[in-house]
């Protein structure tokens, strides 16, 4: 007798536990459409009252990330043999310019050291490329990841208004609609 207490007890716990479960899940299920203007709005840190409008205008496939990936490397890997090339010349240029200082050939040290200047400016360019491909193999990689069946992402146009200020953008979305770039 008494296990079919406990048990009726249970039960009559089991609409609360139900009605918990259903009410963890937060928000309502959006559209695609309303999920990207939410997401556009939070990314630009927007208040409900700013109108947007969001459209999509590419699609981006796995096949095309993976593509875009392969290159990103190439040319990241390229970069490093020019950067290590560089840094090679402006070793030799900077010591070239000590040598011409020491045996007083002020006017050869002046442009060793201005040839120097120069390899260290191109190696500084060099690096910042570097790093700007770093940063869009990061996104790509992040595209690649939330790949939903085999579309990667979204390119969209975004179009809102502030006041008397009127602005049309492009962003990157990845598969989830979260905007990336």
């Amino acid at each position: 007798m008494p296990k079919q207490i406990t048990t009726m007890r249970h039960l009559i716990y089991l609409p609360f536990i139900l009605l918990g479960f259903y009410s963890c899940n937060g928000e309502s299920k959006l559209s695609d459409q309303e999920l990207m203007e939410k997401n556009v709005r939070n990314y630009f840190f927007m208040g409900d009252s700013v109108e947007v409008e969001v459209t999509i205008t590419d699609t981006l496939k796995i096949n095309d990330v993976e593509e875009i990936l392969a290159n990103i490397q190439n040319n990241i890997g390229l970069i490093q043999l020019d950067i290590d090339t560089l840094q090679l010349m402006v070793d030799d240029w900077t010591y070239k310019a000590m040598d011409f200082e020491k045996s007083a050939k002020l006017t050869e040290a002046a442009d060793a050291k201005i040839k120097s200047l120069e390899y260290r400016l191109k190696l500084k360019e060099l690096q910042y490329k570097q790093a700007e491909f770093s940063q869009t193999n990061r996104i790509f990689l992040h595209l690649k990841r939330s790949t939903w069946a085999d579309i990667s992402g979204f390119e969209a146009a975004v179009h809102y208004e502030m006041g008397d200020e009127v602005n049309d953008l492009v962003v990157l979305m990845d598969a989830n609609f979260n905007v990336v770039d």
